[in-house]
């Protein structure tokens, strides 16, 4: 970029394995994000050393799993045994010194994903001026240290760790060092629980909201629930027609989009409700069900499709699908549909979750297809599948609880 300038001064980060980095967030995260949140926190500082300076760039770890990264930025990687973030800064020293890479240096931890151009530019600026014996320091809010520059390095022994920011003080005394205080504001906090993350995700660079993105996103589908308790009004039209084309976006056979949606108005419920009420008694009947059984059955269906605030039906269509003379392949080119329309639900459903509605899926229009059909005047190419009930969430409302999975039977290696 036309403001990187080649910097004497050695920038050095340290950042520890993704297995053993940010333990502090493990009970949140998954492995896999929490993994993702380091190499990004690290991209993200990185991408902002780089937009400002094109000195010497050193990244110390424990692990080879930074060589992707450390090559794409021109950094050395410099491996310790992974102790700690003194023990780290002791490292990059040595090897600065032994290499005559700089007679200054900036230590940054890899868990600044908030960090500045001009912040960073702020202390390099500092240790390219003419003087010599300065420290320039940027506190954290807990009395840590996020961000050290030392002109020169050569007798100064970094402190890290708990109250480093008052240990980095006495230490720049013990060397006859100015010290700079910097209150930096995108420096102010690094990155150590779930908390931190939430006070700087407004402020995180790009590679970091991607990740936060998809941690976002995985949380909604694990949180989703069948929401039954939901009141009115009536979802606007735009938020309906928002919500089906998230639906629609959904993978389908050969390209195709076989679903159909009808948004069905409470002046046709009651008939609705009737006419699959009558299919059911009758299946229900030849089931041997009690009357008394059958009864509470019927009254909670339609309950649900007489109060449900907004009632979609969604519908399948063979537009568009294979043609085949045998049976066993024309039930699987159906098949596919049927999976579609699964995607296109779990769509619409966490659509609706992520806008903080209720909602719930009633598969009775899939045993009552012809009554469906007539009730709502469709046509009979139109297969129904599900109603959606979407609403305003209640607040006494409590969905079941569900524990996590327990996939040891659900999942199989071959």
């Amino acid at each position: 970029m036309s403001n990187t300038k080649k910097y004497d001064t050695a920038v050095v980060v340290a950042v520890q394995s993704t297995d053993n980095a940010k333990s502090r967030l493990s009970s949140g995260l998954s492995p896999f994000h929490r993994r993702n949140l380091v190499l990004s926190m690290l991209e993200d500082l990185l991408i902002a050393v780089r937009e400002v300076h094109n000195g010497p760039l050193v990244i110390v770890t424990e692990s080879s799993e930074y060589a992707e990264i450390g090559e794409r930025f021109g950094a050395d990687i410099i491996f310790d045994d992974g102790k700690g973030f003194k023990e780290a800064a002791e490292t990059a020293i040595l090897h600065i010194s032994n290499n005559d890479l700089s007679d200054s240096i900036i230590i940054l931890p890899g868990d600044l994903p908030q960090a500045q151009s001009s912040d960073l530019n702020t202390i390099l600026e500092i240790l390219s001026s003419p003087e010599s014996n300065v420290l320039a320091l940027s506190a954290s809010e807990d009395g840590g240290t996020t961000a050290l520059g030392i002109k020169p390095y050569a007798t100064f022994s970094p402190q890290f760790g708990p109250d480093s920011a008052s240990k980095h003080r006495v230490e720049a005394n013990r060397n006859a060092m100015r010290i700079i205080e910097l209150s930096l504001n995108s420096f102010k906090i690094d990155v150590d629980t779930i908390d931190d993350l939430m006070l700087i995700e407004n402020t995180v660079g790009r590679q970091t909201r991607k990740a936060l993105s998809t941690l976002t996103f995985e949380n909604s589908i694990s949180a989703r629930r069948s929401f039954r308790g939901i009141i009115g009004p009536p979802l606007e039209k735009s938020d309906i027609e928002e919500l089906v084309s998230l639906a629609m976006t959904a993978p389908a056979p050969h390209h195709t989009t076989p679903w159909r949606f009808v948004v069905i108005d409470s002046k046709n419920r009651l008939d609705l409700a009737e006419n699959m009420g009558l299919k059911w008694r009758k299946d229900l009947q030849e089931d041997g069900t009690t009357n008394d059984v059958i009864q509470k059955a019927l009254e909670n269906s339609k309950q649900r499709i007489m109060t449900a605030p907004t009632l979609l039906l969604g519908c399948l269509v063979a537009d568009g699908l294979n043609t085949y003379a045998d049976t066993a392949r024309a039930e699987a080119e159906w098949g596919l549909a049927q999976h579609s329309f699964g995607a296109a639900l779990e769509n619409l459903l966490l659509a609706a979750h992520t806008r903080d509605y209720g909602a719930y899926w009633i598969s009775a229009p899939l045993y009552a297809q012809e009554a469906v059909r007539d009730s709502l005047d469709l046509d009979d190419a139109w297969q129904p599948q599900a109603f959606v009930a979407i609403g305003r969430k209640t607040l006494d409302y409590k969905p079941f609880e569900r524990p996590p999975p327990d996939i040891s039977n659900n999942l199989i290696w071959r």
